[in-house]
């Protein structure tokens, strides 16, 4: 899995009609999963989710607990799920995506935006 750089990073943002988040940390989470995490000038955390597959089959709020790397234990809880604007430039095409949550990287990830509470790392 390849790192996204920090100008898609804001296109893929901005696909969700979002515009002042600030970068904090990259997490590689599992093999085919990392986590990006921002925060607002409100000190609100989100975390774009990235992997090679997502299933946005979420209810709210829901705990993610990722420990695949024993020595990286993360967990949050995302209180909600972004959908993207209209026109997106980076939305995903090719899925059954209803609410409209999956924008997509350059590298064919999949990607989903949430706020969220707790974050451990």
């Amino acid at each position: 899995m390849n790192r996204i750089d920090g100008f898609e990073l804001k296109e893929i943002i901005g696909s969700y009609g979002l515009s002042n988040l600030v970068f904090d940390k990259f997490k590689q989470v599992e093999p085919d999963t990392a986590l990006y995490i921002f925060h607002d000038n409100g000190d609100v955390k989100y975390c774009l989710i990235v992997a090679d597959f997502l299933d946005d089959n979420i209810e709210f709020p829901c705990d993610f607990r990722f420990d695949y790397y024993s020595d990286a234990l993360v967990r949050f809880k995302a209180t909600y799920a972004f959908s993207y604007v209209k026109n997106a430039k980076k939305r995903a095409v090719g899925y059954v995506d209803d609410n409209h949550y999956r924008t997509v990287a350059n590298n064919g990830d999949v990607c989903m935006l949430f706020t969220i509470e707790g974050l451990e790392l």
